[in-house]
């Protein structure tokens, strides 16, 4: 079962002529148990939360905003594509070539007359892996277990009270996570360019670690067997060694936390 809900606000500017343009986009999709939930977007924020039901639903906010008479077009070349897909979900966001030549939509919106982007506000089954790439926008999981893959270029990458195997990367933002579990067999990697790191594991958690930042300082509340360390790089065990814990930065600091 599948529930629709779309709704559209046009709200005028005080500026003679500008405006702004937001539908709202609402739908339930049923999903199986360890299936994935996939969204590929390019500009805003995206926040996946978790419930114990085996259904995930999307909100979607599109918004555009600019020059009045431009702004029913540049919603229309907006367009959010929701496709279940063996057993999980996909959700893509479309920005349509121009009409007449060459060129993408991309462009003709980053220009000085109109803006637009969509935000997402996900709920997922506890256990649905997740994979999920943004452009310009922050990426927040909570409370998701299972495989994970987060992948943004210009934005904050925030994990809470997840647990399974994660794969985080940005190039310009920061990553703080926070595990409620470690096991073997779930590799986790966290990757940025120009932002600090910061791991919360639980006390107990096993790990192999292998940090790593070119400008900034690492450091550990969970003691280090180490193996290699200098001023800018920790390889060790963490309680005996177990899953594989790579943290790599180039300007920022590494920090290791323990919790619970």
């Amino acid at each position: 079962m599948r529930k629709l809900l779309v709704t559209a606000t046009l709200l005028l500017a005080t500026t003679a002529g500008a405006a702004e343009l937001s539908e709202t986009i609402d739908r339930t999709f049923d999903v199986r148990a360890g299936a994935t939930f996939t969204l590929s977007n390019v500009n805003g924020r995206i926040t996946i939360n978790a419930w114990d039901r085996s259904k995930v639903r999307v909100v979607a906010v599109k918004e555009v905003d600019g020059d009045r008479d431009e702004l029913k077009e540049a919603m229309a070349a907006l367009r959010v594509e929701m496709q279940p897909r063996n057993g999980g979900l996909a959700v893509m966001t479309h920005y349509p070539k121009h009409e007449h030549g060459m060129g993408s939509i991309l462009d003709w919106l980053a220009g000085d007359h109109v803006d637009a982007s969509v935000r997402y506000e996900i709920t997922v089954p506890r256990t649905m892996n997740v994979d999920v790439t943004n452009t310009n926008g922050t990426i927040h999981l909570d409370g998701v277990t299972g495989q994970h893959e987060l992948d943004t270029t210009n934005g904050k990458i925030d994990v809470k009270r997840c647990a399974g195997s994660l794969d985080a990367s940005t190039t310009n933002g920061s990553i703080d996570a926070e595990l409620v579990r470690v096991a073997q067999g779930q590799p986790l990697r966290f990757e940025t360019t120009n932002g600090s790191i910061k791991v919360a594991l639980p006390a107990g958690a096993a790990a192999d670690l292998d940090a790593s930042t070119t400008n900034g300082s690492i450091d550990s509340d969970l003691p280090v067997m180490t193996t290699r360390t200098s001023s800018n790089s920790l390889r060790g065990t963490i309680n005996g060694g177990g899953t594989s814990l790579r943290l790599r930065t180039t300007n920022g600091g590494i920090r290791i936390r323990s919790v619970g």
